[in-house]
């Protein structure tokens, strides 16, 4: 049973009675955020403002040139995404649950650049193996065209994955092709990217995957063997990407938590099962 009980500035996802992940969204804060993610032994998958980066907050949405606005960084002159509503859905017998939020995007001068409409569904499962939607619209505020500009500092989302995962601690980034690490994965197309490794004596791991839908799917991915990883649609390209007035800009992702490595966690199997239930 998935559960999503509402607190001040933030909500709690339990399954199964069982806490798995709060979202932040203090209004004192740069922008929302899930922390923690948690495995099977309670441990969290994901870090928060951790000492080399401290704006990394679990999983969030940012970048750092909405028309050359930065909302990425955390300093004086960086805006803010700031929540403005939200609504709570719960299926039936609560085999899922979502939270909608509706969000401003407001430069340190108070001019909002751009919003975002953005899901989060969460599926009841086990602990091992745990699964939820990520669906991002993003929005312009006005009649007016909204630019991202080409930097590598985005992330819709962006995923800083905990200590014991980081292939500096440990662990490893693979890709759909096999591919491991930064080395191997930066910037390479993928249907799927996994880090996993160990959190205390369990290996554990999780995975972002790119719905069929996007644009120019499959996704490249931006990676760090010291732990941040995205999927980045177009900001490898030279171009900005332009959100037309009434177009919004739809980007979907799946993110999968299991104990077990890539191979033993059963990505590949979660990815079939996902397209299979995109098909239907």
């Amino acid at each position: 049973m998935v559960e999503i009980l509402e607190q001040p500035e933030e909500f709690i996802i339990r399954i199964g009675g069982k806490e798995f992940t709060r979202y932040a969204y203090h209004p004192g804060n740069h922008k929302p955020y899930l922390y923690p993610l948690r495995a099977a032994n309670g441990l969290s998958l994901i870090a928060n403002a951790p000492t080399d980066h401290r704006h990394h907050h679990g999983i969030w949405i940012g970048h750092g040139r909405v028309n050359d606005s930065d909302f990425w960084l955390e300093r004086h002159n960086s805006g803010r995404v700031i929540q403005q509503s939200f609504s709570i859905s719960v299926a039936s017998e609560g085999t899922s649950a979502s939270i909608t939020t509706l969000n401003d995007w407001v430069d340190a001068q108070g001019i909002t650049h751009l919003r975002d409409e953005r899901t989060m569904t969460f599926y009841d499962s086990s602990d091992d193996s745990r699964t939820f939607d990520l669906d991002i619209r993003l929005l312009t505020p006005t009649e007016a065209p909204v630019f991202l500009n080409q930097t590598n500092e985005a992330g819709i989302p962006h995923v800083r994955v905990a200590e014991g995962l980081t292939v500096k601690s440990g662990g490893r980034l693979t890709n759909a092709a096999g591919k491991l690490n930064e080395r191997g994965t930066y910037r390479q197309q993928s249907v799927w990217l996994d880090c996993s490794g160990k959190l205390g004596r369990l290996e554990c791991g999780l995975a972002v995957m790119d719905h069929p839908e996007n644009p120019t799917h499959p996704t490249r991915w931006f990676t760090r063997d010291y732990g941040p990883l995205s999927p980045n649609y177009g900001f490898f390209e030279a171009d900005p990407i332009r959100i037309e007035n009434g177009i919004p800009l739809r980007l979907r992702y799946r993110v999968f938590t299991h104990s077990g490595n890539v191979v033993a966690g059963g990505v590949q199997e979660a990815w079939e099962a996902y397209i299979e239930e995109i098909g239907n």
